[in-house]
């Protein structure tokens, strides 16, 4: 054997990567071709609502739908992740000169997730990220406005 033969591959390994080759682009021609699954989309919306909420000076916050009607208010207490969440997108309206007086949507997504859309500024807010427990006075309301979009009556402390 030569040195100048001493480095050239085996022609049964260079025939078999030619053939990976011509393999793989085959695929991608033929693959192309093939029938494609549709896909299905997780984050589908089942519902939504768009409400405002309004903060009180004592930081109770009063949930009012697009509609006029009034939900329960969500006592001081209870409101510290809504106020916060309502702060934020607050300083987000602000910032972009976007309309104060806009609309919130809650959405329930088809996993089940809530989603909370500002209208004004086109931010969303994946509502589960912050915890159940975060989130609960968030699905209290999209439940209130699902009770509300049912027809059925509402009882709060408040006139509709």
């Amino acid at each position: 054997m030569t040195a100048e033969h001493a480095h050239d591959l085996p022609k049964p390994l260079l025939l078999s990567a030619g053939a990976l080759v011509l393999a793989a682009i085959l695929l991608v021609i033929v693959g192309d071709d093939l029938p494609q699954a549709t896909p299905t989309t997780p984050n589908a919306v089942v519902s939504s609502h768009e409400l405002r909420l309004r903060s009180l000076e004592d930081g109770a916050i009063v949930p009012v739908l697009v509609d006029g009607t009034r939900l329960p208010v969500i006592r001081a207490e209870q409101a510290g992740f809504v106020s916060g969440v309502v702060r934020g997108l607050s300083r987000g309206r602000k910032l972009s000169g976007s309309d104060a007086d806009a609309p919130y949507r809650l959405s329930r997504m088809r996993d089940g997730r809530l989603l909370l859309t500002d209208t004004a500024t086109g931010t969303e807010i994946d509502l589960d990220v912050f915890g159940r427990d975060n989130a609960r006075t968030f699905a209290k309301l999209w439940e209130q406005g699902e009770t509300r979009a049912a027809g059925k009556s509402y009882l709060t402390d408040s006139a509709p």
